[in-house]
């Protein structure tokens, strides 16, 4: 299993088949995709991806902070510790890059998997619109 680095293009397909099944949007371009850290996990093929955007918290505006999007493992994978994996490495390589902090729009779904890993979930929950369903913000201090 090893760590790389990708293009955005790279994680489409994947955040497609995981992110946008049954969601308002079926769009897995983000804005700031061009200058984003994208990572994979690499296992006979592409396992898992994340993309991390240079981003302040709008409530911690005074940490310099990372913002995780479009994480997703493959599905027959799930549950197989990848996510961890992959998000360890992520945390790390932001911290290496000057990160105070990093932070997601997490579904409530996966709140549990954030919070065992040193996530602490930020203010009300709302509805996100580009997928129609309930999120809180996650933040984690580095």
């Amino acid at each position: 299993m090893r760590l790389v680095d990708l293009a955005a293009s790279d994680t489409h397909d994947l955040r497609r088949r995981v992110l946008r099944v049954g969601t308002v949007t079926t769009s897995v371009v983000f804005d700031g995709d061009d200058t984003a850290v994208h990572l994979g996990l690499f296992d006979d093929g592409l396992v898992a991806v994340s993309s991390w955007f240079e981003r302040r918290h709008p409530d911690r505006p005074a940490l310099t902070g990372f913002q995780l999007r479009g994480m997703a493992v493959e599905p027959e994978r799930a549950g197989s510790g990848l996510g961890s994996r992959l998000l360890a490495g992520g945390v790390e390589r932001m911290a290496a890059l000057g990160a105070e902090l990093v932070w997601a729009r997490a579904r409530d779904t996966a709140l549990t998997f954030y919070t065992s890993r040193g996530f602490e979930v930020f203010g009300e929950g709302y509805v996100d619109l580009s997928t129609g369903l309930p999120h809180h913000d996650v933040i984690r201090l580095l």
